[in-house]
């Protein structure tokens, strides 16, 4: 399956504020009201689809001992994987909640709405698919339904894993890069007066820094020829923490918000260690596993949620 993560996370608080605009487009937005309302969506999209991947990644040697499965056409027992991490434990949620990520403000342009209607909604539609897919395909396992059809439900239930994981990988960095674009005006409206705007933007900048890095590990293990720009990537993460950790301590503190800061960059710092055990794995030309990939993820996890925290 392809590996290629595309990594969300950056939510960004709301303000108060009024002023009214009847142009529509985020690059048109020049009220407190309006740049809300396109943060608060994007939040809300950040939020599930950060939730949807993180099932993904906790999930991943799942998805690959079914598909390797139904390729060996044999399985005992004990192999078989339990269906309960993929259980959607957010169904009991309402409804009206639910479809918030597929009803984007009007302050968007009419682009920039269907844009977001038809991604997310693929996004979801492909998600739902690839955790039915897989339980069914469990339950088929169990009850070895596969002496019927001489596994022929099997290969079928496998090519759809794969179809649907690859589907989320592939819709998941275009959203992140429209939530980029659409969000840039109003995040400088938001931090236009804010005393901690430059704090703000140094921890969204290493965030990014972060997610770079792990991105290029993924895109590597998918293509290859990236072991320079790694070594590059995390010098050049290693070098920025170090400059930044200890900055504008009197701005953060009478805000509040230097025991936050400081956590972000603690954090990030803390998990260099786990990185370099990577990166060292593709200097020696060693193949990535599982493992690898769940520590890369855990990794901007934390980072993400760091940042969260502190804005």
């Amino acid at each position: 399956m392809k590996k290629i993560i595309a990594l969300l996370g950056v939510c960004l608080f709301l303000a108060v504020g009024c002023k009214d605009n009847k142009e529509v487009g985020a690059e048109n937005v020049n009220s407190m009201e309006q740049a809300n309302m396109i943060i608060a969506y994007t939040n809300s999209v950040v939020d599930y689809m950060n939730d949807a991947n993180s099932k993904i990644s906790s999930n991943e040697s799942t998805f690959d001992r079914l598909l390797k499965i139904a390729d060996k056409k044999k399985v005992k027992s004990y192999e078989i994987p339990h269906a309960t991490s993929l259980t959607d434990f957010g169904l009991g949620v309402n409804k009206d909640d639910k479809d918030k990520i597929i009803q984007p403000p009007t302050v968007l342009s009419v682009e920039e709405q269907e844009f977001f209607k038809e991604k997310v909604t693929a996004y979801r539609e492909s998600y739902n698919k690839l955790r039915g897919e897989a339980i069914t395909y469990i339950k088929y396992l169990k009850n070895e339904d596969y002496k019927d059809d001489n596994w022929a439900k099997a290969k079928e239930y496998a090519d759809n894993i794969e179809k649907y994981y690859n589907e989320c990988m592939e819709t998941r960095p275009l959203i992140s890069a429209k939530i980029d674009v659409v969000t840039e005006r109003a995040e400088e409206i938001i931090l236009a007066d804010s005393p901690i705007k430059d704090a703000i933007m140094t921890v969204k900048a290493d965030l990014k820094g972060v997610q770079n890095l792990v991105n290029t590990f993924y895109i590597h293990d998918e293509e290859g020829g990236k072991k320079e720009e790694l070594d590059k990537l995390y010098k050049e993460l290693e070098t920025n923490l170090e400059k930044h950790k200890g900055m504008y301590v009197d701005e953060l503190t009478k805000e509040n918000s230097l025991d936050s800061y400081v956590s972000f960059y603690s954090s990030v710092i803390n998990n260099l260690g786990d990185v370099r055990k990577v990166l060292r794995k593709v200097k020696e030309g060693k193949k990535l596993n599982d493992s690898d990939f769940r520590s890369l993820s855990s990794i901007n996890n934390d980072a993400v949620g760091s940042y969260n925290r502190f804005i």
